[in-house]
């Protein structure tokens, strides 16, 4: 995260079975009082007609599926490919790439989940691809980036904050990022971001993908709704990223009657995993801990390790192994292991 946040002191309603393991007693979570006009319920919540709009940009972004906006011809064009895989992020793609020219690798990355740059960004100048409004960042010598919105802009969703997370519009951007040695970076960062809007008519789906990310499509919000009985959410809108959920929950139990939990489902390069993490034994998962006095994650690993290039057994296929991770963040371990359980059981069930 961005900044380090200051986590309340909570505690969970659990139950303890015969086998000594903790369960959440779960319950449907109250909203809070005070909510304004609203069109549609979701998550136990009446919903404004604008975070409506910003839920369903949430949707349509878990739907797609990164990779395959990375197509074969616009790759070959630049070099032959070792490596094309999730690239850390459940919103992002990678692909790596060797040429006669240079000894150096290059590389094209997509991501689906960012933000229309500020107005007041000198790094990002507004251009046109293929009659669509785009961005365009060349500041940074031999690389280039490009940016263009997923959907139609929505007048009525506004971008604010929410305890410092950014809140997004819901037009829902995304960027491509070309590195090269040798040859334009933005001409090849053009031509793959041209292909890409022209896929958006009919994009490639998550379901449709040769890599194995089931869990990419799930709606983390979704535990709102199986929250401990005894809670009440203070606040909540759908931010800025489909791969988390933010929210505000207050009880009788909270030391100062406040809490907040970030769920978030990203890839860990199985590799680059701490040293400094505690395992535990818990509702079936291996739980790990890592965590300060104030703060706690809960990692559990759903499902089997995702490898790039699927059709290709070659040594950087092999190697290129990312780990779907499920990981909820807490004031204290023992909530954060509790919850991570819980959302684990509605991610995978």
């Amino acid at each position: 995260m961005g900044r380090r946040w200051r986590l309340t002191a909570m505690a969970l309603t659990v139950a303890v079975s015969a086998s000594g393991c903790a369960a959440v007693v779960l319950g449907t979570a109250s909203p809070a009082v005070g909510s304004s006009p609203t069109t549609s319920n979701r998550y136990g919540f009446e919903m404004s007609e604008t975070d409506r709009y910003l839920a369903d940009s949430a949707d349509f972004v878990r739907s797609l599926d990164p990779c395959g906006f990375l197509v074969e011809a616009d790759l070959a064009a630049l070099g032959t490919v070792v490596q094309l895989r999730p690239d850390g992020y459940l919103s992002s793609c990678s692909a790596s790439l060797t040429t006669p020219k240079s000894s150096a690798t290059d590389s094209v990355t997509i991501d689906l989940n960012t933000h229309r740059p500020p107005s007041e960004d000198p790094d990002a100048g507004q251009t046109t691809i293929g009659g669509v409004e785009a961005y365009l960042d060349d500041s940074k010598q031999g690389a280039c980036g490009i940016s263009f919105a997923l959907r139609e802009k929505f007048d009525g969703a506004t971008t604010a904050t929410m305890d410092g997370f950014l809140a997004a519009s819901g037009r829902s951007y995304a960027s491509i990022e070309v590195s090269r040695r040798v040859g334009d970076a933005c001409a090849a960062a053009r031509s793959i971001a041209e292909t890409a809007l022209g896929l958006l008519d009919d994009p490639p789906l998550r379901a449709d993908s040769k890599y194995n990310i089931a869990l990419a499509s799930k709606d983390l919000c979704a535990v709102l709704e199986h929250l401990p009985a005894t809670w009440t959410v203070d606040r909540w809108r759908p931010g800025s990223d489909p791969y988390r959920c933010h929210f505000m929950a207050s009880s009788s139990t909270f030391e100062d009657n406040l809490a907040m939990l970030h769920i978030e489902l990203g890839y860990v390069d199985s590799d680059a995993r701490s040293a400094g993490r505690v395992p535990v034994r818990q509702g079936g998962y291996t739980v790990e801990t890592r965590g300060s006095d104030s703060t706690c994650f809960a990692d559990i690993v759903l499902g089997n390790p995702v490898l790039g290039l699927p059709d290709k057994d070659d040594i950087a296929a092999r190697y290129a192994r990312t780990v779907p991770t499920l990981s909820v963040l807490t004031d204290d371990c023992d909530s954060a292991v509790v919850l991570a359980v819980s959302a684990a059981d509605l991610l995978t069930g």
